[in-house]
Formats: C-alpha cells, structure tokens, sequence
C-alpha cells in the first residue's frame, strides 16, 4: 500500500500587537519584585531551608528584571508620543561636524528622520483612530499650551531618528519645498546653503520678499568658511550697498539675448505660442546683432534707447561698419551717397537710403546678410503696427532701466565701483550670490528682475553643457518661486542636471505655480520635473492631496472585534453569545493628506529620486 503523506493543519496566527498599548509589562515586574521579597521573609521569620528560597528569589528576580525591561521600554515609546515638542537648536560647532561628515560621504545633510514604511503608517493610522485618547489626553488643562499649537509633535516620535544624508548626486534631479508662511521654508534653505557654501560650491538665493535673514546667514557662512570675499548682495531697495548684475553680459549666442527679453514678457507661458511675443523676440533679436555688427555691448538701456527712437542712427551706423567689414572701397559707395545737386549726402536719413540702396542692388546680390535684411525691414516696418506689437516690450525695459537699476542691472565697469555680477562669474569664481527682488514694494518690476536673471542663468547652463567637459556645481535656490516663474527656469528644472546646475525651487502651494503658468498641466509640468520633494506644513487641500496621492498607499493592518448575545431557541438553553477578533488589512494613504497640516515648524516629510519617502526635522543653528 502506497503510504499516505500525513498533512500538517497550519495553526500559524499573524501576531499583532496593538501600538503604544500601556505598560502592563510593569505590572508583572512589580508583582515579581513582591514575590522575591516575601520568598526572603519566609525564610526570615521561618525555618525554611536557605537553598530553595534562594531559588525561587532568583527565578523572581530574574522575571521582574525581564518584565520591567519590556515595560520600561513600551512605557519610554508612550512617553514620547505624549510629550510636546520644542525647537530643535544645534551649536554651530556641532553642525559643522555633522556637514564634514555629510561632505566625507558625498552627500548633504538634512537633519535626523527616519523612513516612513508601511509599519510606520499602521501606527500613524492608529493614533488617529483607535489610539488618539493616547495623544489627546482627557484631562482637562487650566490653561492652554503653546505646544497646542505647534502640530502633531507625535509624528516624529514613531521611530527611531537617525542622521539623513542625502547623496549630491541625487541633488541634480532638483528639489522643490512646499510649506506655508512661517513652516521652515527660509531656516531649511539656511541648512542647506550652508552646506553648499562649506564646500566652495557656486550659489545664488534669489528671495522675491527680501528676507534679512537669508541674507545674513549666506554672509555667516561665507565669513565662516573663510570666503568672505566671496559673497555679493543685490538689492534694488539698497543701491548704495548692493552690487551690480549685469544681466545681458555673459552669453554664447546673441539669440539667447533676445530669448531673455522674451521670457519677460510671456512670464510663465510659452514665448513659441504668443505671436507678440515672437514678434519682440525678433526684434530684439536684429537688434542685438545689429550691435554685434557695430561692436557694442548689449545692455538693456542701449536696448531701450532703440526701441524707444533713434532706430535710424543705430542702423546706419550697422550698415556703414558692416560694408567696412566686408572691406568695400569708399569709390563703390560714391555713386549712392551723392544727390542730385552732385553733392555728398547730409543728414541721417539721406545717408541711410543710400546705402540700404547700395546693399539691395549691389552687395545683397554676392553677399546677403540675414542680419542686416532683418534689421532694415524692422526699421522699414510700419510705425503703427510697430507700435502696437512692442507695445508690451516698452514698459519691461522702461521697468529694468528706471533708477536706480539703469546702474544696478546695466554698469559701466568704468564708473561703477562695487562688484559686477553675471551668471558666468558666479559659477567660474564660486561666489554666493543674494538676490532680493523687493516684491513687496514693488511686484512687478521684482518679479521681472528675478525673471531676467533666471534666463541668464539657464543660458549659462546652455553653455555649460554644450562646452565643459567637467561642470561645476552650481546651486539656485528660489524662494517664493511661483512670483519668478518662466520658461527658463522650467528649461533648469528639466535639463539643468546635465550641467550640474541644482534647482531648490521654494513654494507655498502647488495652486500658486497654476496661477503663474495659467495652466494646471504646465504646473504639472514643473512638478514632474522635481525628482526630489520636501513638504514641510502644508494648509491648501489640494497641495496636500497631490503629495499624499504622490506618497502612495499601504495596506494598514486593523483589528476588528466582534460580539453579541441573545436569546437561545434551544429549550435548555437560556441565551447564548459570541465573541470574535479578526485582523483586517485594509488600503490607506501611505501619509494622509490632512496631517500636513498638523506638521510641526522645522519639519518635513520629504520624497527622494527612487521614491524612498522619510519624516525628518532641520535644526536652527546657533552661532
């Protein structure tokens, strides 16, 4: 007979233990601390033997030892949960030891956190359902506490904290840090601009609201590490002691000159889909090669100067140096720069058709110049229509080249005495770089200052790219990002990786880059550009349902409990009951939206390129 395999029923009950339960474990060790000292009083006050009373004082010991461990140990983790927070502030000597340390290993430090894995979720879930008594005690207070106010200071306390450091080279993928007002958004940019500036990196802050502090703490840190002369401050409300960027000045295309002027004006929106937009484009454009032609260096107020008037002078001038150039005789023009009374032409305008004629019939014939046909047919445009197709380009360049900005965003290395700025320097000579744009006083023109300079910047990582072989790192942190929002620095966000260029793009809500772009799917569009993510106390419900959906779901485990009783059918039995526990996993929100809300000041719950996903805080520094 062929033997049968007996089976074996699996009896294997999934173990739970229901999170931050009291500490009951405590209870036994007393009543094992009891049991030891009455076995010791027996054989005091009797005549028991001494052998087996040490035994059982032992065995007593050695439980209550067991059972006060365990206790004391589920006892320390509902103390935490229950305690308030405080604010987190380090020595600056032991915040440098833990930059080197980040430093020695490649990477950035970020604070103390943890990873928030699915069990960390369960326990999250079941203080707020089951367990909230445990952090909402019932007890009624005399007074309120600051700390009722500060978030849910529980949320850190789910686990172990360790130091976050987080690999450079995960930093190309950019970062974006959403937060509301007064959440951490300027101390964590202290942290992390401190790091950058230790190790001798380029850095820019361009801060739309002008914040003293970023300010201050950027000069610290230069004065600090010993680069003091390093550090350059820009301010249009404090010309007297701010330095000059000269935003037109570093460029390896003059097309990317004129796609400057046009980020300006098409702000967040696409300068391709805007027909006034490629028209100022063009424009600006001949210009700028126009004055290629004649030498000249572009700067916003010569631009201005000739879009304003004069656009006859100027393209003379171009004609005259660029037949000079192509080295044709003075005999060959004689013929078109005399009148009919057989004298020499006088006069810009007589001078100026005569040698667009020599051009067209002559030279145009051999050797046409797409530069110079572009520039007279803009001269030659209809004024009207002219007019009404830059009517936006005016008040832009008017804004730029208003005092105190005519010297503070167009120097003359001649007269200017401070520092003069351009985005090449910064990242050849690593310097740290603030920029207030002073929105507050004025949001317009700030915001056109910030967008400017962000396409010089973009043009610069163009260059980068396309001509270094071993980039150097350049980090660009945007406060109030939505306020300086365009198409160049959408350009950074997407490609900037490739030349080293770290985007750390600061927001209040995902609505407020929507409103900029005017578009919810190009606001996507940024967002999906952003491998890295930093959320710190988050109050719009829409921002906090995208970062959570972002986070994903967790299957979370639930104990569900079942009883009832009633009458018995049965003729000999009374009533009947029953009892039943069954664990339940059920999907939930890896972190639920509303907590965001509930995040103390100075942390965060941050997403990194591969998708690890941690709880962290920052500490503020002291000096």
């Amino acid at each position: 007979m062929a033997s049968k395999k007996k089976q074996k029923f699996n009896r294997s009950i999934p173990v739970y233990e229901i999170p931050f339960r009291p500490p009951y474990e405590l209870y036994s060790a007393v009543g094992w601390g009891a049991a030891s000292l009455m076995a010791l009083g027996s054989w005091a006050i009797t005549d028991v033997p001494f052998f087996p009373v040490a035994i059982g004082m032992s065995m007593s010991f050695t439980m209550g030892v067991i059972r006060f461990r365990q206790g004391y140990r589920q006892k320390i983790k509902l103390d935490r949960i229950q305690n308030g927070g405080e604010l987190w502030f380090m020595p600056w000597a032991d915040a440098d030891l833990k930059f080197q340390r980040a430093t020695d290993m490649g990477g950035m430090w970020y604070g103390k956190g943890f990873e928030w894995t699915p069990a960390i979720a369960e326990k999250a879930h079941y203080l707020l359902g089951p367990g909230a008594p445990l952090v909402q005690p019932l007890e009624e207070r005399l007074e309120t506490s600051a700390d009722d106010f500060n978030g849910k200071h529980w949320l850190h306390h789910l686990d172990d904290e360790k130091d976050l450091i987080v690999p450079l080279d995960m930093l190309k993928g950019q970062t974006i840090i959403v937060g509301t007002t007064r959440s951490g958004k300027s101390r964590t940019f202290e942290l992390l601009i401190e790091q950058c500036v230790r190790r001798g990196e380029a850095v820019i802050i361009i801060d739309p609201k002008g914040d003293k502090g970023l300010a201050e703490g950027a000069k610290r840190a230069c004065e600090k590490y010993g680069y003091a002369e390093r550090y350059s401050y820009f301010h249009p409300a404090h010309p007297d002691i701010s330095d000059a960027i000269d935003v037109m000045a570093s460029w390896s295309r003059a097309t990317s000159l004129a796609s400057r002027i046009a980020a300006l004006i098409a702000a967040g929106g696409d300068a391709n889909s805007d027909p006034f937009v490629s028209f100022v484009w063009r424009i600006v454009n001949n210009i700028v090669h126009g004055m290629m032609i004649t030498g000249e260096k572009p700067n916003l107020k010569r631009l201005r100067a000739l879009v304003d008037g004069g656009a006859e002078a100027f393209v003379l001038a171009v004609l005259k140096d660029f037949l000079r150039q192509a080295k044709v005789e003075d005999a060959a023009l004689h013929a078109y720069l005399i009148g009919k009374d057989g004298k020499r032409l006088e006069g810009v305008e007589a001078q100026l058709q005569g040698y667009k004629r020599y051009y067209r019939e002559i030279h145009s014939k051999e050797s046409p110049s797409s530069e110079i046909d572009g520039l007279l047919a803009d001269q030659e445009h209809d004024k009207e229509h002219l007019s009404k197709m830059i009517v936006s380009l005016t008040p832009i360049l008017t804004m730029l080249t208003s005092h105190p900005l005519d010297f503070l965003l167009s120097p003359d290395p001649k007269t200017f005495k401070g520092k003069i700025i351009t985005p090449d320097r910064i990242l050849n000579q690593s310097l740290v770089v603030y920029v207030g744009l002073d929105t507050l006083s004025d949001t317009v023109v700030g915001q056109a200052i910030g967008s400017v300079l962000l396409a010089g910047i973009a043009s610069e990582a163009g260059n980068v790219y396309n001509y270094t072989d071993n980039p150097k790192p350049f980090n660009i942190f945007v406060d109030e990002g939505a306020e300086v929002l365009n198409q160049p620095l959408i350009q950074i966000a997407n490609k900037g990786g490739g030349s080293m260029f770290r985007l750390f793009l600061a927001t209040q809500t995902y609505a407020d880059i929507a409103v900029r772009l005017g578009s919810k799917d190009r606001a996507l569009q940024v967002l999906g550009n952003m491998n890295n993510v930093i959320a710190l106390r988050v109050k719009d419900s829409d921002t906090q349902k995208t970062l959570s959906d972002s986070f994903g779901k967790a299957a979370i485990r639930r104990m569900n409990m079942t009883y009832g009783h009633g009458v018995s059918p049965a003729p000999h039995d009374m009533s009947q009951g029953n009892y039943g526990e069954s664990l339940v996993p059920t999907e939930a929100d890896l972190f639920p939206a509303d907590l965001f809300s509930s995040l103390p000041p100075l942390h965060f719950m941050a997403m990194f390129a591969g998708g690890k996903i941690m709880k962290c805080r920052v500490p503020l520094i002291k000096d």
